[in-house]
């Protein structure tokens, strides 16, 4: 692990509690789009095994050539959940990234949230300072399990390789980016979606239980 320039952080399970709203949200969606019954079970089944991708990408595997007023409504029910519902860190996430950054290492947020919906919970957490760097798939080009957004994170923060970037998630789309990316540590948390052994065959070089855990990686904390 030496060499680490760059941590790049998921948003929702790694570093902001889920609480459920992608799937508030994404039920306020299928009840206005007028998806019922099996056909509902199943695109929320579908919706569950792609946490961490692209939401565009997202819909337009289940509504096709109605994805995009099927995206602009899921963001705009997962704004009114969060407002409604409340947003708050993973225990712990603001302070270890603080630690971090003091410690000299950049750091960045990536998410499947549109530019709009990423800086709304931004804003809700006071994270804007403390993550300057923010990627959303529009800005990349392709969400994950593409490389595109850890890609675009390295050259704002201009690391001297994809070796000296570290990946954190909690989806086996984020494990996967990783790889892609090649980036040097992919580190899979428990605090989300998917469980240690599907980060594992997902290529998590480690899995911890949270983001806090972090400080207990020497390389990182040894600077």
């Amino acid at each position: 692990m030496d060499g680490i320039e760059l941590i790049c952080f998921d948003m929702a399970g790694t570093t902001m509690i889920d609480n459920g709203l992608v799937l508030e949200a994404f039920h306020r969606t299928v009840d206005q789009m007028g998806l019922r019954g099996d056909a509902a079970d199943t695109a929320e089944r579908y919706v569950i095994d792609t946490m961490g991708q692209s939401k565009i990408d997202v819909f337009t595997a289940l509504f096709a050539e109605r994805a995009t007023v099927a995206n602009e409504a899921f963001e705009r029910h997962f704004v009114e959940a969060a407002q409604e519902l409340g947003v708050s860190e993973i225990p712990g996430a603001t302070s270890t990234v603080g630690i971090l950054r003091d410690l000299g290492l950049q750091v960045a947020l990536t998410t499947g949230f549109s530019p709009t919906t990423r800086e709304a919970l931004v804003e809700q957490l006071g994270w804007a300072d403390l993550f300057r760097v923010r990627v959303s798939p529009v800005d990349a080009g392709r969400g994950r399990p593409a490389p595109d957004m850890l890609l675009t994170c390295a050259l704002r923060a201009r690391v001297s390789s994809m070796g000296a970037l570290m990946a954190v998630g909690d989806t086996a789309s984020d494990m996967q980016a990783g790889q892609r990316a090649g980036v040097g540590w992919c580190i899979g948390v428990l605090s989300g979606t998917d469980d240690e052994p599907r980060l594992v065959a997902s290529g998590a070089d480690r899995v911890v239980n949270s983001v806090v855990d972090l400080l207990g990686f020497d390389a990182l904390t040894s600077r």
